[in-house]
């Protein structure tokens, strides 16, 4: 009577394995996250002629950020922006872009640690990203207070260019408070190779 149950069992067990090999484990996004996708990332180079980003996978450290007049020096900055990511430095906002691809890089870090002082960064102030593919310089052209829940903006403005978009919680006074705004800063590239995506 057993039987037919323990067959039943046995070929949903060897249909779930197949479907997780063929389809969920070949996924980008389970790559991405695993970090599984194209091996290991120390070993990845970037080739000048192909003009494609190396593979950075999800809680890697691709940059340090410095930025002119802070005592805060080279900030680890991380892919992703979960806590654990921020509690070692700036994280990157996962649907965001990477410097050189022409889009808007979103990055954001505690205001107690490492973005203590975004708040007194002044217009004109330059922003060096160190990536693993390049150096990157952006200029602050303008600075926003929004709400928290409000993730419109977070995303880029049309035609805005190639935008890095610092942002923290606001304001710093009110120390380990819990904040509803946020300050961001938003700068302008002036200096940086283009490339493309992932090779």
């Amino acid at each position: 009577m057993l039987l037919p149950h323990f067959l039943t069992i046995c070929a949903l067990l060897c249909a779930s394995v197949v479907l997780f090999q063929t389809v969920i484990a070949e996924s980008t996004y389970y790559q991405l996250i695993t970090g599984m996708a194209g091996g290991s990332s120390s070993n990845n180079t970037v080739t000048q002629e192909e003009g494609h980003i190396p593979p950075i996978f999800y809680g890697e450290q691709w940059a340090t950020l410095n930025v002119d007049g802070w005592e805060e020096r080279d900030i680890p900055v991380f892919f992703g922006d979960e806590n654990a990511l921020l509690r070692k430095g700036a994280g990157m906002r996962f649907n965001s872009r990477f410097c050189g691809q022409g889009g808007r890089t979103v990055l954001s870090a505690h205001v107690t640690a490492h973005f203590y002082e975004l708040e007194t960064t002044k217009i004109g102030t330059h922003i060096t990203m160190d990536t693993k593919y390049g150096k990157y310089v952006y200029e602050v052209v303008d600075t926003l207070i929004f709400h928290y829940q409000d993730n419109s903006a977070l995303s880029p403005k049309e035609d805005e260019g190639e935008t890095l978009f610092l942002y923290t919680c606001y304001p710093r006074k009110n120390g380990y408070q819990f904040k509803k705004q946020r300050l961001a800063l938003i700068c302008r590239k002036i200096e940086g190779k283009e490339w493309k995506t992932y090779g």
